[in-house]
């Protein structure tokens, strides 16, 4: 892991190990260890302590006491709640910044920053690259967050933004995604909030959340079966082997 001194090393363990979580490389319920994490990583146990701290604030691990930091659960009803939520907030958030007062200049800066963002959504799926695409999508609610002026608003979706980014990882595993899905809704949002068209923007992200959260729910039903299954033809061949 290259750490970079323009960010602080706690953050950075922070960020290496969210990334780990939100791309299911540390799974639902797996115990993270400090020393462990310490020793890979080549920093202090209280550097990771911190950054562990960092982690619950974002609603990726849960800790424990007497067992420690785990990586929080991910069932069904679970997705949910948090999909259910998020919409609501990111509802908010956009019709918001398509109704936001200020000078048309302002506005325009908005949007440079939304294009940009955009851009990159595009680029994504041109290369057929979904990291990049979920990173474009995160980015294109980062910008306009950065003009919104609603500080605690921000402040909860900033908190949410790495859980909203494991959804969207879920989603992204689910036979029936497409990233050209991801591209045609951004764009479209785009558009209505150039338009300041608050109420388009309300419905378009209503109806974009409970998609993602019916897709999300159903990669993770899949995922269950699959594990399930592999369970059961390793419980099959041990039987085949003793006989």
């Amino acid at each position: 892991m290259g750490f970079q001194p323009a960010v602080s090393l706690t953050e950075q363990i922070a960020e290496h190990l969210g990334q780990q979580i939100i791309t299911g490389e540390l799974e639902p319920a797996e115990r993270i260890q400090e020393l462990k994490v310490a020793a890979n990583l080549g920093v202090s146990r209280g550097s990771v302590r911190e950054a562990l701290l960092i982690l619950e604030s974002r609603h990726l691990i849960e800790i424990v006491p007497r067992r420690g930091a785990v990586v929080s659960r991910l069932e069904a009803a679970e997705i949910a709640n948090f999909s259910e939520l998020y919409t609501d907030l990111l509802d908010s958030f956009f019709c918001k910044l398509a109704a936001q007062d200020g000078q048309p200049s302002e506005h325009g800066g908005v949007l440079t920053a939304l294009a940009g963002a955009l851009t990159h959504i595009d680029q994504a799926v041109e290369e057929g690259d979904v990291e990049q695409l979920l990173a474009g999508q995160r980015e294109f609610i980062e910008v306009g967050l950065a003009a919104l002026d609603n500080y605690y608003l921000t402040a909860v979706l900033k908190g949410l933004i790495p859980a909203g980014s494991r959804l969207a990882h879920l989603v992204a595993c689910h036979p029936d995604f497409d990233p050209r899905d991801t591209l045609r809704y951004h764009q479209a949002l785009f558009a209505a909030i150039e338009q300041r068209d608050a109420q388009r923007v309300s419905q378009m992200v209503n109806a974009f959340g409970r998609r993602e959260g019916r897709l999300a729910t159903d990669s993770l039903a899949l995922k269950s079966a699959g594990r399930a299954s592999a369970r059961l033809s390793q419980l099959q061949g041990q039987r085949r082997e003793a006989v």
